[in-house]
C-alpha cells in the first residue's frame, strides 16, 4: 500500500478517550484494528483529513471499547495457570473433561472416561512445596502432556492418510512441535510441523489445520487458488479459523 508515515493520535467523544497509531497510505478506506493487547491502529488514505478520520473513529468508540474488554478478558483467561488438582478442567477434541487424580496405582497412566480425564500415578505422596510448580504439579502436567502428544500423533497419522491422497500431496517429514504462536507450518521441502495443543481443539479444527498445511504443498502462498483448494475439502474453514482466533488461548495444560 506504500505507507508514508505513522503518527500517534488521540481522540475523545467527551466521555472516553482513545489513543491510536495512524498510518497513511494509498488505500481508499479507513481501517481500524486492535492487537492482542487492545492497542488501536488506524489505516487511512493519504488525502483524508485528520478531522474526518477522528469523526470516523468517534463513531466507532463503543465498538472499540467493547473489543478492548473482550481482549482484556481473553488475556486474563490465557494468563491463568492450570491447577493440577481434582476438579480442574482440560480440553480434549473440543470437549471439557474434569481432572481426577488416582494415586498409588500400579503404574502411571492417563485415560478418558465419560466426562473425566483420569491421571493414575504410582506416586502415593508427592511432595508439595512453596514454588509456583510443586513436584506434584510437574508430575501430573508431564503425564498429561505425554498423553496429549501421543494421542495427537495417532490422530495426525489417521487424518493425514485421509486428506493427503485427496489433495495429491505426499508430505516429507511430519513433526509435532510445542509452538507458541503457530498452529502449523509447511516448508518448501514439504515438511509439515503441527502444534500438539491442537488435540484440545474440535476435530474439524484439527482437520482444517492439517488440510491448510497439505494445501501449501500445492500452493506455497495464500492466493485465491490456495484458498479454493482448501475450500474444496474444508467448506467451513472460516468457522475453524474463527474458533482458533476466539479459543486458541484456551489450548493449554
Amino acid at each position: 500500500m506504500g505507507v508514508t508515515h505513522t503518527t500517534i493520535e488521540d481522540v475523545t467523544d467527551g466521555k472516553h478517550s482513545i489513543r491510536y497509531t495512524l498510518s497513511r497510505s494509498r488505500r481508499k478506506t479507513v481501517g481500524i484494528k486492535l492487537n492482542e493487547k487492545g492497542e488501536v491502529s488506524v489505516s487511512a488514505p493519504m488525502a483524508l483529513s485528520g478531522n474526518r478520520i477522528k469523526e470516523i473513529i468517534i463513531k466507532k468508540i463503543p465498538w472499540i471499547l467493547k473489543k478492548q474488554e473482550e481482549l482484556k478478558a481473553k488475556y486474563l483467561e490465557a494468563s491463568e495457570q492450570k491447577r493440577y488438582i481434582d476438579g480442574e478442567t482440560f480440553l480434549y477434541l473440543g470437549k471439557e473433561y474434569t481432572l481426577k487424580i488416582q494415586r498409588g496405582s500400579a503404574s502411571d497412566n492417563v485415560d478418558l472416561f465419560e466426562n473425566d480425564i483420569v491421571v493414575s500415578t504410582a506416586d502415593s505422596g508427592l511432595k508439595e512445596g512453596n514454588t509456583a510448580e510443586t513436584e506434584q504439579d510437574l508430575k501430573i502436567r508431564g503425564l498429561l502432556k505425554s498423553f496429549y502428544i501421543n494421542r495427537f500423533l495417532e490422530l495426525v497419522k489417521t487424518r493425514m492418510d485421509i486428506y493427503a491422497p485427496k489433495i495429491g500431496a505426499s508430505p516429507g517429514k511430519v513433526s509435532i512441535r510445542d509452538q507458541k504462536t503457530r498452529w502449523g507450518s509447511c516448508s518448501c521441502k514439504g515438511n509439515i510441523s503441527l502444534n500438539w495443543k491442537l488435540i484440545m481443539a474440535p476435530l474439524e479444527v484439527v482437520d482444517y489445520v492439517i488440510i491448510h498445511e497439505l494445501c501449501h504443498m500445492k500452493e506455497m502462498n495464500h492466493s485465491k487458488k490456495f484458498w479454493n483448494i482448501v475450500r474444496g475439502l474444508c467448506p467451513n474453514f472460516k468457522e475453524s479459523q474463527k474458533w482458533l482466533k476466539d479459543n486458541g488461548h484456551r489450548l493449554k495444560i
